[in-house]
């Protein structure tokens, strides 16, 4: 074999993949009453990974946005309990508005490159979120 030559893709599996999104209500929830307003966000972010998963997208492309996901979710739900007057606005409306200039929030200690990132997936997030709601 070449030393040029890639290993093949290893497809992830989307079972598997959503079954990790349930969990993040839990894994972000910095007091009881952030889970229901997690529960929410999956929810809207459910369709978008399997959108990218019929995409064909590379896993580590897949991942990568995934990974950006679970930060941007992270950030909204610290942004609700850093302005409880937040908690009265649904998820969806909560996901569009932290991502409505196509960036997503800034994320606490992030690099230059690793905002870049979670701001390319904030857009294609916003470009299916608008897309869908639309038609």
């Amino acid at each position: 074999m070449s030393s040029s030559a890639k290993p093949a893709r290893k497809p992830l599996n989307a079972k598997s993949l959503l079954a990790l999104l349930d969990r993040w209500p839990d894994s972000w929830a910095g007091v009881p009453e952030d889970r229901p307003i997690g529960t929410g966000l999956v929810v809207e972010l459910r369709s978008f990974v399997v959108h990218l998963q019929q995409l064909r997208l590379s896993p580590k492309t897949i991942r990568s946005h995934v990974n950006n996901l679970w930060v941007i979710g992270g950030e909204i739900i610290r942004q609700v309990n850093d302005e409880p007057q937040l908690r009265k606005l649904k998820p969806r409306k909560l996901l569009l508005d932290a991502i409505d200039l196509g960036e997503a929030p800034l994320a606490r200690d992030a690099t230059e490159e690793q905002q870049n990132s979670l701001d390319a997936t904030a857009r294609r997030l916003l470009r299916f979120l608008t897309k869908t709601n639309s038609g």
